[in-house]
């Protein structure tokens, strides 16, 4: 005969534990206010001077440089060009202003290496705007989905991006964070804002990181080589100049998705209410066997849709790819072009119109 275990009944919790529990749920969303504490205890709640706070956090940074904007004053050029290595290795200004129709016509570059779009809409707005300069054109050089990819080269670009960018830049800073936290970037902000997890984060981990190093290397020889080496790798595998060839464009490019949170239509709000006439050039990647690379169905439809766009708002386009006289003798590293020369001549002839 089988022996019938004892059913007890389920335990009930108590009023005490309820109470537990209630308590534990109100302490989940107040206890991080404590880091707003800690931040106002130490000063660090108010040492943020980014002009990205939504996504990054930093105590100090290189302060404007107004310098250009004299300087285009001064030059008063007909031609603007903006952008990166691509433009810096292909666009020779003085012979271009030779070449122009009455061969004194100015052609100002307003150039950084390794920047990405923030850099050149930041330059648009901080440095050509103010000069109060209206040239005849303004040229954006690109490579394939680069204009819209907002994060490209943003936070790493350091002292180069400082120098162009005000105290405040609310318009990039909202774009960046709706790119790097999604479509709810606005409850991100809201939190950050609430519980000042960042600004505690941008004390603390250096403060964390000097205390293990003080802990690990006693000895101030042994501590500084380790330091250097830490930085010395960082540098040789985060190197900015690596980028003279970047891979191809993946299947995910997507003209219509990237665009509301893209400079692109920052830069067209500034260039309708300036007068400032822009064109966006896309430059040719290093060809193979006097053949450019295949652009995928996916860049194929994001470059038909951004000439369309730029058609739409008034703006010129120009995509050199498959240019018969872009040949692979033009190029040097990577998608850098070689001769200056060479390829301006072949840029003003393609380009004629705009340059009479």
């Amino acid at each position: 005969m089988t022996e019938r275990v004892p059913q007890h009944p389920a335990a009930r919790p108590t009023s005490s534990s309820l109470l537990a529990i209630v308590i534990i749920l109100l302490a989940l969303p107040v206890a991080p206010l404590s880091l707003r504490a800690i931040n106002a205890l130490t000063g660090t709640a108010d040492r943020n001077r980014s002009y990205l706070p939504s996504i990054e956090n930093r105590a100090a940074r290189k302060s404007f440089d107004p310098g250009p904007i004299e300087s285009l004053r001064h030059g008063k050029p007909h031609w603007v060009f903006i952008g990166d290595s691509m433009l810096g290795t292909r666009i020779h200004p003085t012979l271009l202003k030779e070449m122009s129709e009455t061969g004194d016509r100015n052609v100002m570059v307003l150039l950084q290496a390794a920047s990405g779009p923030s850099w050149w809409y930041l330059a648009f707005k901080n440095l050509l705007v103010p000069s109060g300069v209206t040239p005849r054109m303004t040229f954006f050089f690109f490579r394939d989905t680069n204009l819209t990819d907002t994060m490209f080269r943003l936070t790493n670009l350091g002292d180069a991006l400082d120098e162009v960018a005000h105290d405040a830049e609310p318009e990039l800073d909202r774009i960046a964070a709706a790119r790097s936290h999604g479509p709810w970037w606005w409850v991100d902000a809201g939190l950050e804002r609430l519980y000042q997890v960042n600004v505690t984060y941008a004390w603390l981990h250096p403060t964390i990181r000097r205390w293990y190093a003080l802990w690990k290397y006693p000895d101030p020889s042994v501590r500084l080589r380790f330091e250097t080496a830490i930085e010395d790798d960082f540098n040789s595998n985060f190197r900015r100049d690596l980028a003279a060839d970047l891979g191809p464009v993946d299947q995910d490019a997507d003209f219509s998705r990237d665009l509301p949170t893209s400079v692109l239509p920052l830069i067209m709000t500034l260039s309708h209410e300036h007068q400032i006439p822009v064109c966006f050039v896309r430059v040719q990647r290093r060809p193979v066997g006097n053949r450019p690379p295949p652009d995928s169905p996916a860049l194929q439809r994001y470059v038909a849709n951004l000439r369309a766009w730029a058609d739409a708002q008034h703006a010129c386009f120009y995509d050199e790819t498959g240019d018969p006289e872009l040949t692979e003798d033009l190029y040097g590293d990577g998608d850098h072009v070689e001769d200056r020369l060479r390829y301006t001549r072949i840029f003003r002839k393609r380009l004629d119109s705009l340059f009479r």
